[in-house]
C-alpha cells in the first residue's frame, strides 16, 4: 500500500465556498413536486445542482424516471431537463439566477436503466447511489456521498465538507475518493486490490488483501478524516 501524508483540510477550502447553499440560509417557504419520464434512448445522465439533494437509484425498466422536489422563497426556480446527443441533462435556475444562495434548490430522485453512466455536481446537498453498475463519478461541495448495491467498475467520489461511504456487491476496477473534511469508507468484494491513501490528519484502516500488482485500483484522499477499507 502506498501512503503520502498531506496538509489536512486544503482539500476542502475551494469546496466550502461554493456549498454555502439554501441549507444554511433562510428556508424555503414554498414547495412543489414534479414527476416525469424520459423516454429518448440515452446511455449518460448529467445533474448539474446548485443546491439540493441528489438521489439515483438503477431499475429494471428501459426510460428515465424524475421527481424533482422544487423548493423557493421568492421566486420559484426553472428546472430544466433535455437530451443533448446521448446524455440527458438535469438542472435549474432560480429566479435570482443564482443557484443554492438562498432563493431555491431542488432535490432530484432519478431512477435510471441498467448499465446508465452517471455524473453529478453539486454545490451543497447529499448524493445517494444505489445499485448502480454503470460508470460513476459524483462530487458534493458540501454533503455526504453514499452508495450501496455498487456494481460500477469505475467510480469518482468528491465531497469537499462531507464524508463518503460506498459498498460495492461486485468488485470494482477503479475507485477515485477525494474528501476534504469528512470520513472515507469503501467496503469491496474479496479479492486483491492496489491500494493508494493520502491523508492529512486521521486513522487508515485496510483490512483487504493489499497488491500493487492488482489492476484493481483504489485510490483514498482525505484532508481531515479516517479512511477505512474492508471486505463487502
Amino acid at each position: 500500500m502506498k501512503t503520502i501524508v498531506i496538509a489536512g483540510g486544503l482539500l476542502a477550502s475551494t469546496a466550502l465556498l461554493t456549498g454555502c447553499g439554501l441549507k444554511s440560509l433562510a428556508g424555503p417557504t414554498n414547495q412543489d413536486t414534479v414527476d416525469y419520464q424520459v423516454t429518448d434512448k440515452v446511455s449518460r445522465l448529467q445533474v448539474k445542482s446548485g443546491s439540493g439533494d441528489v438521489a439515483v437509484t438503477e431499475y429494471d425498466g428501459t426510460a428515465v424516471r424524475v421527481t424533482e422536489t422544487i423548493q423557493w422563497r421568492e421566486n420559484k426556480p426553472k428546472t430544466e431537463h433535455k437530451v443533448e446527443g446521448d446524455t440527458l441533462l438535469l438542472t435549474y435556475t432560480c429566479g435570482s439566477g443564482i443557484k443554492g444562495w438562498g432563493d431555491c434548490d431542488v432535490n432530484y430522485k432519478v431512477e435510471v436503466p441498467k448499465g446508465l453512466a452517471v455524473t453529478v455536481k453539486n454545490g451543497s446537498g447529499d448524493i445517494t447511489l444505489r445499485s448502480l453498475t454503470g460508470p460513476t463519478e459524483v462530487s458534493t461541495g458540501s454533503g455526504d456521498i453514499d452508495g450501496t448495491g455498487l456494481g460500477a467498475k469505475s467510480t469518482i467520489a468528491e465531497a469537499g465538507s462531507g464524508g463518503v461511504e460506498l459498498k460495492y456487491v461486485a468488485a470494482p476496477d477503479s475507485v477515485q475518493v477525494d474528501a476534504g473534511s469528512g470520513d472515507i469508507g469503501l467496503r469491496v468484494p474479496d479479492g486483491s486490490y492496489a491500494v493508494t491513501t493520502k491523508t492529512g490528519s486521521g486513522d487508515e484502516s485496510i483490512s483487504v488483501k493489499d497488491d500493487d500488482a492488482s489492476p484493481r485500483k483504489l485510490t483514498l484522499e482525505a484532508g481531515s478524516g479516517d479512511i477505512t477499507v474492508s471486505p463487502a
